[in-house]
């Protein structure tokens, strides 16, 4: 391909400089092929050169791995595309040669046997799996024993049930214990251990790399972003890809100012990429208002964005929609609905994202009951419960997942009862069908989150004016990345984007 003035600039900048680099790529501006282009490029002037392409999860790690090998890159020692965690297990892998167990945590938590774990179970695991993002204990100013260490990371991930509290001490000092006894067991590790423990344990990297492209790093924890510097040779360079106004995942322990952070603590040079080649001229118009500085491609076409409202026109617009089509929302539990209304009028469709699924699942099958009627009546229950815990606490964000997840649930209980079906195992399988990822030749059903990373022809944004921004964001840099989020639904649209306006 032949490099953009932008491109250009940055390619040469890996050549020409010794210093760290930042490179701020908005939506469809180019962001993987243009580290492409730079890992070619300092391949071909220091053939000797060893790079690794850290990309955010094995999905894009797979899809870029899959580019360097058409690009004729197969010898692994001297570039590969990885994420983090698969650089961090390999180090554990020889060190340890531990079993993996998602749920490490919470055995030792329910290894504890006392009332404070047994009531704030879930708690507990929130603020161990925080901390380890956090690098407490790595970090000089994140000692185990600093309690106010604690505190503040429930107050910052909202988590529930701290706040105010007569026993917030006795959980933050038995989540302190979890934490340690987590640090003790190197025979079992969870998905956190693989990039804590070879910060935490000291372990030598044997095989650094001269250069390391840490893509998506606005999402990048506290851990990752250190680990990655780690993984560096003495004088290697670190190149840090990424859009700051693409930072959507603060709410799952990325660090809310990845980018920022790494650009002031590397010292790196910083350089735009801003021109997208996904986005016609009307929607790059509209994402201006969130993002400046982003710009439509000179030869990008003038596009659309339209809205429609009122029962008739949204119907007209739901029977004509297609393989090609993608509708995001803000919340899970109105694709829900929206899909089963597809599927009765005979449209295949998909809902991205079987983690979503799987949560589904576990709360469906939470309380053991067989029968649908059971069930619904242990829901209700548990969501007024759930919610009315959350929203004495004043975590309004709690509640309305809790309100979020148990409407889904509804939502599909009520698709098997009107299918005669009568049992939380045909919930399950209903669940099974519904969520799927990589879905082809469907209309796709994505919450914000999952689309990134995607684009479409034709973008629906269903119920923005109910569901988006969030009102449970109260937090600054909750209320940030809540914006964030819209821009990422707009930037998805590569011809036509539509707002459906709810009742």
């Amino acid at each position: 391909m032949t490099p953009t003035a932008q491109q250009a600039t940055y390619v040469e900048a890996l050549l020409t400089t010794s210093n760290h680099t930042a490179l701020i790529a908005r939506a469809g501006c180019g962001k993987t092929s243009t580290i492409l282009l730079g890992v070619q490029a300092i391949l071909k002037a220091t053939p000797r050169a060893e790079i690794v392409v850290a990309a955010y999860n094995k999905a894009i790690a797979d899809e870029v791995g899959e580019k360097l090998k058409v690009m004729g890159l197969t010898d692994w020692r001297q570039v590969q595309a990885s994420t983090m965690h698969s650089l961090g297990f390999g180090l554990l892998r020889f060190a340890f040669k531990p079993t993996i167990d998602d749920k490490k945590v919470r055995k030792l938590v329910d290894q504890r046997n006392d009332d404070i774990s047994a009531q704030y179970s879930t708690q507990i695991i929130s603020l161990v799996g925080y901390a380890k993002q956090a690098g407490v204990g790595f970090f000089p100013d994140s000692p185990i024993g600093n309690v106010q260490v604690w505190h503040d990371l429930a107050d910052h991930f909202d988590v529930n049930g701290l706040d105010d509290t007569s026993e917030a001490d006795a959980v933050v000092e038995a989540a302190q214990a979890v934490y340690r006894a987590s640090l003790a067991q190197t025979d079992i590790i969870d998905f956190d251990d693989m990039i804590l423990f070879p910060l935490i344990k000291n372990m030598r990297v044997r095989f650094g790399k001269d250069h390391i492209f840490l893509d998506e790093a606005q999402d990048a924890s506290r851990v990752r972003q250190a680990l990655a510097r780690k993984f560096l040779k003495p004088g290697g360079r670190l190149h840090v890809v990424g859009d700051d106004r693409q930072a959507i995942y603060g709410f799952s322990g990325a660090d809310a100012a990845a980018l920022d952070n790494l650009v002031r603590e590397m010292g790196c040079a910083v350089y735009p990429l801003n021109v997208t080649w996904r986005c016609p001229k009307a929607v790059v118009a509209l994402a201006q208002t969130i993002v400046p500085d982003i710009e439509a491609a000179p030869s990008a076409p003038e596009g659309e964005v339209s809205s429609v409202s009122g029962k008739e026109a949204i119907d007209a617009l739901v029977a004509g929609l297609g393989p090609t089509d993608a509708v995001l929302c803000r919340n899970t539990a109105p694709l829900i609905e929206l899909a089963f209304r597809l599927i009765r009028q005979g449209k295949p469709c998909k809902v991205e994202g079987r983690a979503i699924g799987d949560g589904l699942i576990n709360l469906a099958q939470r309380w053991k009951v067989k029968t649908i009627d059971a069930f619904l009546g242990r829901l209700e229950a548990y969501q007024d419960r759930e919610m009315q815990k959350a929203l004495a606490k004043g975590s309004e964000a709690k509640a309305q997942e809790v309100e979020d997840r148990c409407e889904t649930l509804r939502t599909i209980a009520q698709a098997c009862v009107s299918a005669n079906k009568t049992q939380v195992s045909d919930i399950v399988a209903y669940i099974n069908e519904l969520f799927a990822d990589g879905a082809t030749g469907v209309t796709v059903l994505a919450t914000a989150h999952r689309s990134k990373g995607r684009e479409w022809p034709r973008v629906v944004l269903w119920g923005n004016n109910r569901y988006a921004p969030s009102r449970a964001a109260k937090q600054a840099w909750q209320q940030s990345q809540e914006q964030n989020l819209i821009y990422v639904m707009f930037t998805r649209a590569q011809r036509e984007l539509v707002f459906v306006d709810l009742p």
